[in-house]
């Protein structure tokens, strides 16, 4: 639809007293021109006039309100600051820029502590390549330390916090005034409070007024009380479900009280719990990569020293004609291929050290190398199998969040139970009465005069019964939580089937990464002495090079395959701990709340001292159940004697070892060009 074009606006009706003011134009142009068409139709002669024949009174003017499209890519203006870990970061190293960065011994310890010091959302292993990373791809699921505190001040229908959940019993005031036609008004206010045993109590004052009548004011003042006798009675049903229907007209929930509330939160820390043992998992991995690609960078090196020294031997040797041109040309050969795996070999050191700084939040590059100082273990560890399953059972954090979702499913199965009955309230009220022809004054004929004097009172009590023929919605949810219980009850049996088959290949695993370890090392020296015979048989001229640059290759390939076995040994070791669900035990990491606030503690040491003081009812039970405990009660009455976590003596089949090469290569001291 096109607006009229702004020559002249009369144009709607040709009268030349109809001028309109400034103000009226453009009120007449931007909401009444479609009323002023039909006017001018009804109303004007002449020929019929379309949208095309409008006109505007002032000159023409560029348009400016209108847009073209609906949807188009735009950017939020948020005014956010970007983290110093970001920005104080250099450019990383490369093949392509190599520097003599300073290097710092990092440990094991060192990583950990700072993963937990600086991430506030905690990362995890980028599987998947650029732009895969979960903080990246779902970052409203990521885990982070806030968690624990949005629950608990959740409001939400099914994710109430235990504030929310405790402000079901909240004192609720109220309070109408009403004017009317025929010199009528009324007033009324009243308190209200939902009890622990599911009734409430209400406390409500109302006056009407009426000119003309008798008295023109009529009040009251009075107190009303119900209790449920059947469907959601008891202290037990409320502490569940909450008051019954406590603003969700007929929704009929069984999981808002305090004690689902609290289990709620229980499950919130249990999911952090899990969170943090993954993150520090996935630090010792990469922590150990890291290891491993120093090493690998080592054996590398080596091997192309080798490599080149070679070449250059057999080089003079062609030149003194001792050697032919194919031995030297091998050679090169062995030389360039050495050096392209020292190239990669660089640049996954470079990777490996990135994975760690992204996973501990360090900053791609801080003018820092970091060395890991933190020797792998190398001695054997044999776990008892029945020991082993028992701290499974007793510690991993799956099982204690399932148990504590059967437990939820165990009371809110109880409360819908408590709903397939009538709904029977026992309802009683008091009142006292008063009127006059004045509302507040001084003489006796006044509303609250007649109240302290007439002593015209009213009371009530009596039964409200209410019942559903057939019951079918309570029914139906009472059925739906036992199949949830049924359903809870096979997961967390299916949960410890899983529990025990994962400890069974962490100790297959320990026991093959051990053995093959055990054997590269073996490997490694034969290797030795065969390359050794190798170069003085070369020196002598008994050989060719070929079977000394054999030898190299192989020597490399052994020294390569033994850390490899060494460190997925010791990560062998970090899944064992993870799962006997002893991992954060292990490191030394525990999870607690962070100190309160000082205002805080004064409230709650008022609010104690003041219980302190009260008087007690011994009719009354106030405190629910016990049902946690600080302490773990599987490991007292499960536990075998405690595992051992010391390396063991080995059998003596395997006894035979050969130790750790005292030359064993280095981790690399400075990073720079290798060439030679």
């Amino acid at each position: 639809m096109t607006l009229p074009s702004d020559r002249n606006i009369t144009a709607f009706c040709r009268h030349d007293a109809f001028r309109p003011t400034p103000l009226l134009r453009h009120f007449l142009l931007i909401v009444s021109w479609p009323p002023l068409l039909l006017f001018g139709a009804a109303g004007c002669t002449g020929p019929s006039l379309t949208v095309s024949d409008l006109q505007y009174v002032i000159d023409p003017v560029e348009t400016e309100h209108r847009k073209d499209h609906y949807t188009a890519i735009e950017y939020p203006l948020i005014d956010n600051e970007t983290s110093p870990v970001v920005t104080s970061a250099i450019e990383p190293r490369s093949l392509a820029r190599r520097q003599e960065d300073q290097v710092r011994d990092f440990s094991l310890q060192d990583a950990i502590f700072t993963a937990l010091s600086q991430n506030r959302v905690i990362e995890s292993s980028a599987l998947g390549g650029i732009g895969a990373a979960r903080v990246l791809t779902a970052p409203q699921s990521v885990p982070s330390v806030y968690d624990s505190a949005i629950q608990e001040t959740g409001v939400l229908f099914g994710r109430r916090g235990l504030e929310a959940a405790l402000s079901d019993f909240d004192t609720r005031w109220g309070t109408q005034v009403n004017l009317n036609s025929g010199d009528t008004a009324g007033f009324n206010t009243g308190l209200q409070k939902s009890l622990a045993s599911g009734g409430s109590v209400s406390l409500f004052h109302n006056w009407n007024y009426a000119a003309g009548s008798n008295a023109d004011y009529m009040g009251q003042l009075g107190a009303e009380l119900r209790q449920p006798l059947l469907a959601g009675a008891g202290t037990e049903f409320t502490r569940v479900a909450g008051p019954v229907r406590p603003g969700f007209g007929a929704i009929a929930g069984v999981s808002q009280g305090v004690v689902i509330a609290r289990i709620n939160q229980d499950i919130t820390l249990a999911d952090f719990e899990l969170s943090v043992r993954d993150a520090l998992r996935d630090i010792e991995n990469a922590y150990w990569d890291l290891y491993l690609a120093y090493r690998v960078y080592d054996a590398t090196a080596s091997a192309h020293n080798s490599a080149h020294r070679t070449a250059e031997v057999l080089y003079h040797g062609e030149e003194l004609g001792k050697t032919n041109p194919a031995d030297r040309h091998q050679a090169q050969d062995r030389f360039y291929q050495t050096r392209a795996q020292l190239e990669l070999a660089l640049n996954d050191l470079y990777s490996a050290e990135a994975a760690l700084r992204r996973l501990i939040g360090m900053p791609i590059n801080d003018g820092e190398v970091l060395r890991p100082s933190t020797e792998p273990v190398l001695e054997r560890l044999n776990p008892d199998w029945e020991t082993a399953a028992n701290e499974g059972l007793a510690h991993r954090v799956e099982l204690r969040r399932q148990k504590w979702q059967i437990h939820s499913l165990k009371l809110q199965l109880d409360a819908a139970r408590s709903l397939v009955r009538p709904q029977l309230d026992a309802v009683g009220s008091y009142a006292v009465l008063g009127n006059g022809n004045q509302l507040l004054s001084q003489s006796s004929d006044s509303v609250y005069g007649s109240m302290s004097r007439d002593n015209l009172d009213s009371w009530s009590m009596g039964l409200e019964m209410s019942l559903p023929i057939g019951l079918r919605q309570s029914r139906s949810q009472s059925r739906n939580y036992e199949l949830q219980l049924a359903k809870a009850n096979a997961i967390l049996a299916a949960q410890e089937q899983s529990v025990a088959h994962d400890i069974a290949s962490s100790i297959q695993d320990l026991a093959a990464a051990w053995a093959a370890s055990q054997s590269n090392l073996r490997r490694i020296r034969a290797a030795e002495n065969h390359l050794r015979v190798r170069t003085a048989q070369l020196n002598a001229g008994t050989i060719t090079s070929d079977l000394v640059l054999r030898g190299q290759a192989s020597l490399a390939d052994a020294e390569v395959a033994y850390y490899q076995q060494l460190v997925s040994y010791n990560k062998a070791i970090t899944n064992f701990h993870l799962a006997t669900g002893n991992l954060l035990t292990i490191n030394g990491v525990k999870l607690a709340e962070g100190d309160w606030d000082s205002g805080a503690l004064s409230g709650a040491s008022m609010r104690a001292e003041a219980r302190a003081h009260g008087i007690d009812n011994p009719n009354l039970y106030s405190a629910p159940e016990v049902f946690s405990s600080p302490e773990n009660p599987f490991r007292k009455d499960r536990m075998t004697p405690q595992m051992l976590n010391e390396p063991q003596t080995e059998p003596a089949e395997l006894q035979e070892q050969v130790p750790v090469p005292p030359d064993a290569p280095a981790p690399a001291e400075v990073l720079g060009s290798s060439e030679k």
